[in-house]
Formats: structure tokens, sequence, C-alpha cells
């Protein structure tokens, strides 16, 4: 079974290591590149004390433009490929050319015949793709290191081991489409479809509330709160503040007892700790609508100071995710997948292992023309 099995998955076996190869190749030259430009700059030491803000980042960043563009979709590619090319066709093609009755006419159970192909299929599944994130994650280390982002959805479901976990899930729901439907069209189309909503589902409704948030207060200041006029006069409002490698969920205002004050009570604050501001030369360039009759240097003095004081009833109250919480997360959602795929799995073989196959009409060795009987 394990020879039928590999002589049917040879040919794709074959060209996806000659991908991988040259895909490997291309990634270690290029980003060995890219290790020997941020060696040789002056913004690796800034790199490692939290991120830069350096002239040299915009230089850095434009090598290998190109690939640092595609690399990561590529490998968010990956899984949805395996679920559709090996996944779907695994069951659906033996289906749909009624291939399956030759081999369960055989000794071997059909139950034992699925599980020796999904498990050899599945598990070079699973390798290709934690070999090429590992790869595309050694690549944009780099680059990492000076943009500290790893929980952007779009960092941080392109590296790490999360890769492994999508395509096994992919995997799963090819098969388990190609159970149900038994063509192979039709199972990659629904593969497809299937996989695209699950990824929306878990990245936007799922994956925030895997951990649970930390707090952490902030004094008030430009990097989160900003001032902003209107008729009625001037009102202070949060924005959402940078932490380093850190995925903010939200900022908010709230007084020294952790509650959030009315527009009442912030407008008598700023009439009180910040006169000039809410009735003299303006606000600061970019904060709203109000008029701005000072120069932007004296606006951000103002500014400052108004924050300052502020800081002794007011601050910003921040829910995140730590960096500490990275890893963690990135082994949740990669079980949580692959669970998925185990359930998915052991579904299609417990209704394959039960289905009764379809025996052929039996035929007519009788030579000659039949007569029917009156």
């Amino acid at each position: 079974m394990i020879w039928l099995t590999w002589r049917q998955f040879r040919t794709q076996a074959i060209a996806t290591l000659a991908a991988l190869a040259a895909f490997a190749l291309l990634i270690v030259v290029t980003g060995e590149h890219l290790r020997h430009v941020y060696d040789m700059s002056d913004i690796s030491g800034c790199a490692a004390h939290g991120g830069c803000a350096h002239p040299t980042v915009s230089t850095f960043g434009a090598h290998e433009r190109i690939l640092s563009a595609l690399l990561g979709p590529a490998l968010l590619i990956v899984p949805l490929l395996i679920g559709m090319f090996w996944g779907a066709p695994l069951l659906a093609r033996e289906l749909e050319t009624g291939s399956y009755r030759l081999v369960w006419t055989q000794s071997i159970t059909r139950t034992r015949w699925l599980v020796v192909k999904v498990a050899i299929v599945g598990l070079v599944a699973l390798a290709v793709a934690g070999l090429a994130s590992w790869l595309v994650s050694w690549w944009y280390a780099p680059l990492d290191k000076l943009n500290v982002n790893r929980f952007d959805p779009s960092v941080f479901t392109e590296r790490g081991i999360v890769a492994i976990g999508y395509a096994g899930f992919a995997f799963a729901v090819g098969l388990a489409a190609g159970a149900i439907l038994r063509r192979t069209l039709p199972a990659m189309a629904a593969t497809f479809v299937s996989f695209i909503a699950a990824r929306i589902i878990f990245t936007f409704w799922i994956r925030p509330h895997l951990l649970p948030a930390a707090h952490a207060a902030q004094q008030l200041g430009a990097g989160n709160a900003g001032i902003t006029g209107s008729p009625q006069g001037v009102s202070l409002f949060a924005t959402s503040p940078t932490i380093a490698n850190a995925w903010v969920y939200s900022g908010t205002i709230v007084d020294n007892a952790g509650n959030a004050p009315s527009a009442g009570r912030i407008h008598a604050l700023l009439d009180a700790r910040c006169p000039r501001i809410a009735s003299g030369p303006g606000l600061p360039p970019g904060s709203g609508p109000g008029k701005a009759t000072a120069t932007p240097s004296v606006l951000n003095a103002l500014f400052s100071k108004c924050m300052s004081s502020l800081s002794h009833q007011l601050h910003l109250l921040v829910t995140y995710q730590p960096t500490s919480h990275y890893w963690p997360l990135q082994a949740l959602e990669t079980g949580i997948f692959l669970a998925a795929a185990l359930v998915l799995i052991g579904a299609t073989v417990w209704r394959v292992g039960r289905r009764t196959a379809r025996k052929p009409e039996p035929a007519n060795l009788a030579s000659g023309p039949q007569t029917r009987q009156p």
C-alpha cells in the first residue's frame, strides 16, 4: 500500500521538492545579502534597543524590495495550494474515476487504504509547510528587528510555526471536501472557499481571545493622545499607542480611579489646566479644526505642558498582548488548526470506512441476442 501511494504521489512530490530546493536557494542567497547590509550598516545597534528612527532604515528596507513584498504572501498561499492540489484530489479523484473499486476488492481494508494515503501525503505536506515557513522567517529576521511589529496580522501569519497548522487544516479540508463532493474540481473550489473563510474568522474573532490581555498605564503625551476643537469647545481623545513587538488592542483615557471621565469632566479639566489651548492661540498642528494662530513650536510646547498637567489626574489605560505572548499564541493557533485537521480526517476515515462500495452490475455472459419472455 505504501508503494502504491508513492507511485500515485511521486510526480507531485518530485515537482514540490524541486520547487522547494529552488526556493531555498533563492532565500539563502538573498538572505545572506540582506544580513550583510544589516551588519555593515549603523542601524543594527539601534535595532537591538527596540527599533530605529534612522534615515538609513528606508535605504535598508529598499534592498530586496520585491522579495520583501512577495515572500510573505507566497507562504500564505502554500497551505492553500496543499489543500487544493494534494488534499482535494486525494480521495475525490479515486471516487470520480471509480478506481477505488479495484482497491476495495483486494485484501486491504478501506480504512487502511485511506489512512496510509493520508499519513504519507499529510506528513509530507506538514514538512513542506514547516520548511518553507522556517526559510521565510529566517529571511525576514533583520527586517523584523527594525519594524518591531511581530503581532501585525500580516507578519504573525507569515512567520513562526502557524503555517504548519494552516497546511494540515487545508489538507484535511480538501480531503473532507473530496469525500463529500466526490468530484475533484468542486472539491478544490470548496477547499478554497472554506480555508479562506476559516482563516478570516480565526484572525479577527478568535485569535484576540486566545490569551487574556495585559494592561498598562501610560502618561499622556503626543504619542497616545490629542486635542480636537469643535463649536462646543476643545476635547481630549486617545490614539493607539505604539509598544514595540506588542499587540495593542486599545487605549482609553481614564482617571486615577480607573474610570473613563465624562466629556464635561474633560472640558472642565482642559479649561482649568490648559487655558491657553482651551481659549488661547489654538491647537497643536494636526490635532483638529481649531484655530492655529501661534507658531508650531509654541503650540507643541503648549501641548506638552498641557499633557504634563493633565497627567496628575488622567492617564492612558492600554490593553495589549505583550511580546512574551508571541510564541504561546503561535503554539495555540497551530494546535487548534491541527486539532481541527485531525477531527476532519477522523470523520472522513469513518465515513469512507462505513460506506458501502457500489457493486458493478453483473455482466451478461450469454452470447447472442436475448429474447423476452412473454
